[in-house]
């Protein structure tokens, strides 16, 4: 049967939309990783058309997946951003307005990591938490391994005392522990949750073998020191997946809490703002955001139209197979990005 030049177009755009969904409805199980971090704006990394930072291996993600470029948080800063992201709802449905800092999250519906336990993942969490009271740490709230914070070096902030007893850059240890994480659980579904204390203030303590490999200048220079060693660990992450042979079976989300940290001379380019001053501006709450899943989510996209941080939670459900929990107030953005559903 002949079949007319505009049909075979439309008949391949249909297979190839629905060899992307057959992917995630055939796969095993796919992994989850989340990343998250602390202050990182929206003009600090190289896919974001920095500069002065290399990013290679995050540019990598973006190379692979979707980068979004109307990415917002929904209720800044730190720890409000990072509630919605574990509740996968606006933060005022729970009483979070402002930084309100303790305050505990809702207990009568499932966080991420309990809803994701609860449906055969194995959970763990690595690094800054600053989610909910005193008495909600990762382990009361759904993950079944959190990393154990190493002892600091007297009077640092960023170095640490590593299991050998050797000093270490405490992102550097991070990374470690993701790789160990992969490791142990590569053959059943985990989700990771990874959040380091970098980039947040103060970074004058990034070293020089992390400063001298960017080409910011005064005050910045460290702030590009602690992003780069982001960059680093995100590199381990990727290694460690294809040394499993996990890469096309996981999906990596990678965003930040808020805005760049202004007093830091983070950047929000082209955006005016960002945590600090200017903290009613577009740089505090528009953030950089990747998702990547070689196979599954499409490659070296730009997604223009606007997501919000509590769509992650609605995402990964769909992504892993489950139904969205009813209080979740985002969507699967997954149709948005192969092109079945259109708007916002």
């Amino acid at each position: 049967m002949r079949i007319p030049i505009h049909s075979l177009g439309l008949l391949l755009a249909t297979l190839l939309f629905f060899s992307n969904e057959q992917i995630l409805e055939s796969a095993e199980k796919p992994n989850v990783v989340l990343i998250y971090i602390d202050d990182l704006g929206y003009g600090d990394i190289g896919c974001y058309d920095c500069k002065d930072i290399p990013t290679p291996h995050i540019d990598r993600l973006a190379k692979e997946g979707v980068r979004f470029t109307a990415s917002y948080i929904t209720n800044p800063p730190c720890c409000p951003s990072r509630c919605a992201l574990m509740m996968g709802q606006y933060g005022q449905r729970f009483g979070k307005y402002g930084m309100s800092r303790g305050l505990p999250i809702p207990e009568d519906r499932p966080t991420l990591a309990k809803f994701m336990g609860k449906n055969g993942y194995t959970t763990g969490q690595i690094g800054k938490w600053d989610i909910g009271s005193k008495g909600q740490g990762p382990l009361q709230v759904g993950f079944t391994e959190v990393a154990q914070k190493p002892p600091k070096k007297k009077g640092s902030k960023y170095f640490c005392t590593n299991q050998d007893g050797k000093t270490q850059w405490l992102t550097d240890y991070d990374g470690d522990n993701i790789v160990n994480f992969i490791d142990r659980h590569k053959s059943k579904p985990f989700f990771l949750y990874w959040s380091p204390e970098a980039v947040h203030s103060k970074n004058d303590e990034a070293p020089s073998s992390l400063t001298e490999r960017t080409t910011a200048k005064g005050k910045r220079s460290k702030l590009a020191g602690a992003i780069v060693s982001v960059d680093d660990q995100v590199g381990k992450l990727i290694k460690a997946l294809n040394h499993h042979d996990l890469r096309k079976n996981t999906l990596v989300i990678f965003s930040s809490d808020n805005g760049a940290n202004i007093g830091e001379e983070g950047s929000s380019a082209p955006y005016r703002g960002g945590k600090g001053n200017g903290t009613q501006q577009e740089g505090w709450v528009r953030v950089p955001t990747i998702f990547s899943m070689p196979g599954a989510v499409p490659k070296g996209k730009d997604y223009h139209k606007q997501i919000a941080n509590f769509d992650f939670y609605s995402t990964i459900a769909s992504v892993s197979g489950l139904p969205i929990p009813k209080h979740c107030d985002g969507v699967n953005l997954i149709p948005y990005l192969t092109g079945k559903n259109k708007g916002e």
